[in-house]
Parts: C-alpha cells; structure tokens; sequence
C-alpha cells in the first residue's frame, strides 16, 4: 500500500502530459511494441534493444516522448532505466516538468516521500504552468500535511487558470477520506468540464455527505454525457433509492439488469429496496434472494429481508433472517440489533406471547451489553425507553432507575450517557407524577432534570403546577380558618 499511495500522481500526471502533446498520436504509435515487448516474459533483448535506439532517435528532440518511454520502464519497475529516460529528456528541455514528476513517481514507488516532493516541486519551478507538479506534490502530502497539499493545488489559480482546480482539489480530499471539504470543493466546479472520472466521484462525494438529491442530479447528468457508463446508472440507482424515488430506481435498475443480467449482488440489492419502497414486496425478497444466490458472502440481503418482512406484517420471518445476518455479521451495527428487539416488541404489540416477545426483546439489548460492556448503559437505556412506549409503567420506572444508578454519579459521563440520565430523570417524574399521581416522589426526578438542562419544558411544568396548588392552598387556609 505505500508504494501505491503516490503512484495514482503520476499516472494521472502523465496521461494529462499526453493530452497536450502535438506528437501524441506519433510516439504512443512507436511506443507499443517497445511496452509489449517489456511487458512480455520471453522478450528478446537485442529486438528490444533495437526498438529502443530507433524511438530515442526518432524523437531525439522531443522530451515527452522520452519521458513516455520512460513510464513504460516505470509500469515494468525498472526504475534506473525510467530515472535515465527522465535525465535524458531534461537534457533536451531542463525547464520540462513532467521529466522531474517521473522522478518524483519513481521516489514515490521507492518509498522516499521527501526526496518525490522535491522533484515535484522541480517541476513546479521549471514548469509552473503544468498541473503535474503541483499534482504530485500534493498527493504526497495529503495526509500528513493537507493544508499544505490544498495550498500547492491552489497555487495553479494563478499559474494555470484554466486547470479545473476545485475539482482536484475536492479529489484530494476524497483520497484524504475528508468528504465534506471534497464536497465543498467539488460543489464549486464546473460539471461540464468535469471527465468521467472525476463527475463520478463528485456524485459519490454527495451521496456519502447526505446530499443524496444533489447525487442523483449529478448521476443524471453523468448519464446524459457518458450514456453508456455504468457507473452513473449505478449511482442513479443508489441515490434513487435514496431519495425514496422508487420508480426512478426501479426503471434504472431495469436497465441495467438488461444490459449486464442478474449478476452483481449489490445491483440486485438496491433494485430490492426500490420494489420494496413501491410495496412490491415478494418481488422485493426475490431479488434479494437472488443476491445471496449470486454471491453467497454478501450477507445484507438478509437484513433488506428482514425489513421487508417486517412490513408486511410476518414477524416471524423478520425476526428469522434478522438473526441470521446477525449471526453471519460479527462487526453488526447497534442499530441493527435495535431492529431486531424492534420486531419482537411490534409482535408483542399485537398481543401475541406478549411476556414472551417482551422478554426477547429486553434480551437482545442484554446481548449487546454482554458483547459490549461499555455499552450497558446505552442498553439500559434502550431496555426503559422501550417499554415506556409500549405503557408499561412500572417495569420502566424501574428500568429507568436503573439508568439514574448506573449514570448518576459517573464522574467520566460522556454527553450521551448526560443525554441518556436526562430522559430517565424526564420519564421517571412523569410516570411518577401523571401515571400514578404521586407528586411529592417525581420532585427530586425534575430537580436533578433541570439541572442537566435548565429548558426543559415538562420539568419547568411540573413546578409552575407546584406553585399553582401551593397557591391555591394558602388562599384557601384563611377561608377554612374564618370558617373555623
């Protein structure tokens, strides 16, 4: 992996050499038998040899064509013989930028960050209008100094105005895993002189920052310019689902099934959920079916059952697949155990074995504090609030006390654990106060809520109705008194 992290620069860096170039079309003509012939394991030397000295004669004077020999001896790690095509074309133009970015790709493929920063900022001095340089230089320092990988990129504001420098700048954060400064980059470019590659992944960028609509609008777009790209149909169909574009999703993924069939699990899953989201349940649970069937590993078919299922009322089954996945999937989420205890608590609802569900529900939370230990307050927390929805009072004041012990006197209580107390405080005076009357036992519950979150509107009601009956009995003494 370290040797990759920089390798992506150069590529890039290069192919954009090639883009410029008036010989292109002539020395990659010439090159291809020179790549095949490093490429292949049976080469003949001396052919090789031969193809070479007629190339570097042919384009004597034109260093991109030497420095494209060059990464064809780079793509088969000859790295001395690519560092010489490098030296050689800056002896026909020592001020040629992408010749100091070969060396730099070389020292990134070695591992030496340091000295590949410095043949790219070479090139930023020698050539300060190639984007390559600054290019390299930033992708060698996108993580360990962004803000300087940003500055580097940005510096082609001035030097190159016509280069597309939001959109590298929002695909090196996207590299960086930093989505939401991709995000705002990319949201400043030009879309329509955005490549292929790069509107892509600007859609990708605004679906992972939950600007879903925006990604779908970009997918569309991505459609209309590049038709036959899968990739934006794909992204179509993600952000459709996303959405909640149901008939949208389900004619992208109509399309796509016709053209490649019924062969990518992951198609096959969002193609599920948007039959799933028009009602078209059984439809729904085939396709996902037909995911699992096509690739066995991909495990969150059963959960997308599991929900479907739920649905449409079978418990039964949801909670069937819903164990399942989480039987195959060690690294579940919480909330996907909270669906399942979900399930069994919707079960109970409807009055079937309703200790039973009731009991299963609670023991899925137990199972994830037994799993989780640093887990067991948010699991009783979940137990109480459970069964505060489902009215059953006394077991959740007793739950909710549990919480008040468990949290009421962490001194390393984080926000959410504060969060978690607050609402058994909330909860616990209202079951006390308005369930079972009992005014005097709920106080100390609003006391200690008021304390935690001095705006809270139940508590600051519970005392302005305090005030109002201690009033209302102070005027009503000196009556019983004169009564008297």
């Amino acid at each position: 992996m370290k040797k990759m992290k920089y390798l992506f620069a150069g590529i890039f860096a290069f192919s954009v050499a090639l883009g410029v170039n008036a010989q292109t079309v002539d020395y990659k003509e010439a090159l291809k038998p020179i790549t095949t012939a490093l490429e292949s394991s049976s080469n003949d030397p001396k052919v090789l040899k031969d193809l070479v000295k007629t190339y570097k004669k042919q384009f004597k004077k034109n260093p991109a064509a030497i420095v494209a020999l060059g990464y064809s001896y780079f793509g088969v790690k000859d790295y001395t013989t690519a560092i010489e095509c490098a030296d050689l074309a800056l002896k026909i133009n020592n001020k040629f930028g992408d010749a100091y970015v070969l060396k730099g790709d070389v020292s990134s493929m070695q591992d030496d960050g340091g000295a590949a920063a410095g043949w790219y900022q070479n090139a930023m001095t020698q050539d300060p209008k190639n984007p390559n340089g600054y290019l390299g230089y930033a992708n060698v320092y996108r993580k360990r100094d962004p803000q300087g990988a940003e500055a580097a990129i940005n510096q082609l504001r001035q030097t190159n105005p016509e280069f597309p420098v939001d959109a590298e700048l929002g695909h090196l954060m996207f590299n960086a895993d930093n989505m939401d400064k991709a995000y705002e980059y990319y949201s400043k470019s030009n879309r329509d002189k955005l490549n292929e590659g790069r509107l892509a992944e600007y859609a990708l960028v605004a679906g992972s920052v939950d600007k879903k609509a925006e990604a779908l609008d970009i997918a569309k777009f991505g459609l209309s310019k590049f038709p036959s790209s899968k990739a934006f149909l794909r992204l179509a169909i993600i952000n459709s689902v996303g959405t909640e574009k149901f008939d949208e999703a389900v004619n992208f993924a109509k399309k796509l099934i016709a053209e490649e069939g019924e062969s990518n699990s992951g198609d096959l899953i969002y193609y599920g959920q948007a039959l799933a989201g028009l009602g078209q349940y059984d439809e729904a649970i085939a396709k996902f079916n037909k995911a699992i069937e096509v690739d066995a590993k991909n495990i969150m078919p059963y959960q997308h059952i599991s929900e479907t299922y739920a649905k449409m009322g079978d418990e039964d089954k949801a909670i069937e697949h819903s164990k399942k996945y989480l039987e195959l999937n060690p690294n579940a989420k919480i909330s996907e155990y909270t669906k399942l205890a979900g399930i069994y608590m919707a079960k109970m609802k409807k009055g079937e074995n309703a200790e039973e569900n009731y009991a299963n529900a609670m023991s899925v939370y137990d199972g994830v504090a037994a799993k989780y230990p640093q887990l067991k307050s948010w699991s009783l927390y979940q137990k109480a609030n459970e069964t505060f929805k489902a009215e059953m009072d006394e077991q959740a004041l007793n739950l909710y006390n549990e919480v008040v012990n468990a949290l009421e006197n962490k001194g390393d209580r984080d926000r959410d654990e504060t969060n978690y107390l607050a609402t058994a405080y909330r909860n616990g005076g209202y079951i006390l106060w308005s369930t079972k009357g009992d005014t005097d036992a709920a106080r100390p519950y609003f006391e200690k809520l008021l304390k935690l979150d001095p705006e809270n509107s139940l508590a600051k009601k519970y005392f302005e109705a305090e005030a109002a009956a201690n009033a209302a009995t102070e005027e009503a003494a000196p009556a019983e008194q004169a009564t008297e």
